[in-house]
């Protein structure tokens, strides 16, 4: 072989190392790029089968609702001290439909119906119950709400806390029972806000599992406001605009279809 033939292999080789170096990034960036995509597109499908497939759920609950006063007046006679309009411990009812779009995560949206009754309490910081009158009213709430829920394990494990957030709408109603309280005819109070859930999820059976927790959640004063109800038991001191509720609720939950999974990871075979 001559020497123009030696170089000429040499040259060749060079252009062919240096066209190899140059595939190779173009090469791992499109490697890159599949994954990407193919993460992707499994997370857009698990999120449309867990929609469009068997991971419903359908729950019914109840419990009890307690709340922040909602006025605080002076009495007839400004010697008598001052008290103040709340409700007594109600009860609850509803239930709802949630789904599970991931191995801890999903959607609930819920109806819930409420009643409590209304009283006057003494407010003069002495024991006193002078001013107290019981059973003004029933106050009754009409709930709608919508939340996400996350569970710290996969959802149908065993015992699996959990946490929601979310908002809801509330329409409010007074039966009147006393001439110290109205509603002003056709008056219908409404209000939003966020609202936040804490609880356990147990599994009773394959399909069937119960919920013991604690709603936390404010909105507009239905005694405050141009369309809020009237109380006329004396002068008001203090009318908060928003009231604080929180809701204890133990719920039955059907589940349909099969329970998600962990997938498993896979593995790698050499020949």
């Amino acid at each position: 072989m001559t020497g123009l033939e030696r170089m000429s292999k040499s040259r060749w080789l060079v252009i062919a190392s240096i066209s190899a170096l140059v595939a190779m990034p173009t090469i791992s960036k499109a490697q890159v790029a599949d994954s990407t995509k193919e993460h992707a597109q499994d997370f857009v499908r698990d999120v449309l089968h867990a929609i469009l497939g068997p991971d419903w759920n359908l729950f019914a609950q109840a419990g009890a609702a307690t709340s922040d006063r909602y006025l605080l007046q002076q009495a007839v006679n400004p010697s008598d001290g001052q008290r103040a309009l709340q409700s007594a411990t109600g009860f609850q009812l509803g239930g709802g439909a949630g789904v599970d779009i991931l191995l801890r995560t999903g959607f609930r949206v819920s109806y819930t119906y409420g009643s409590s009754n209304l009283n006057f309490r003494t407010n003069n910081g002495n024991g006193s119950t002078a001013l107290n009158i019981d059973d003004v009213g029933t106050l009754k709430s009409h709930t709608v709400a919508l939340e996400l829920i996350r569970y710290m394990l996969p959802t149908r494990a065993s015992i699996n806390p959990y946490g929601t957030l979310g908002i809801h709408g509330t329409w409010w109603s007074l039966d009147e029972k006393s001439p110290l309280v109205t509603g002003l005819g056709a008056a219908t109070p409404f209000s939003t806000s966020l609202l936040f859930a804490f609880g356990v999820q147990f599994r009773a059976a394959q399909k069937w599992s119960a919920r013991l927790e604690a709603t936390l959640s404010g909105g507009h004063n239905p005694w405050t406001g141009n369309r809020s109800f009237r109380s006329f038991a004396g002068p008001t001191i203090d009318e908060p605009t928003s009231v604080n509720h929180t809701d204890f609720r133990l719920a039955a939950v059907y589940h349909f279809g099969k329970p998600k999974m962990p997938s498993a990871p896979s593995t790698m075979t050499h020949e």
